[in-house]
């Protein structure tokens, strides 16, 4: 692990302690304590997804094959004969 990581790990750790000591010293959950538990992840989650090591594949170039012309005379045609429902109002 890197050193960003580790530090980003402390600090959560630390988010946490902070808000357990909250809790027992004033002896009730408090809305401080309870926003330090949820900012915990936040470090957390830069710290699991920063620098994984993962390497950038590069896009393989795919040639795609043309689709031939429609007809633009042609008729939509009936929808219930192509297997649409039709509502009935």
């Amino acid at each position: 692990m890197n050193a960003l990581r580790r530090i980003a790990l402390v600090f959560s750790l630390i988010l946490v302690l902070i808000s357990l000591v909250i809790m027992v010293v004033e002896r009730t959950i408090t809305a401080e304590a309870w926003a330090m538990l949820l900012l915990a992840p936040v470090p957390v989650g830069f710290a699991v997804t920063s620098g994984n090591g993962a390497t950038n594949e590069v896009p393989q170039i795919v040639d795609w094959q043309e689709e031939p012309e429609f007809e633009k005379d042609k008729t939509v045609g009936d929808p219930s004969e192509a297997g649409f429902d039709v509502p009935v109002l």
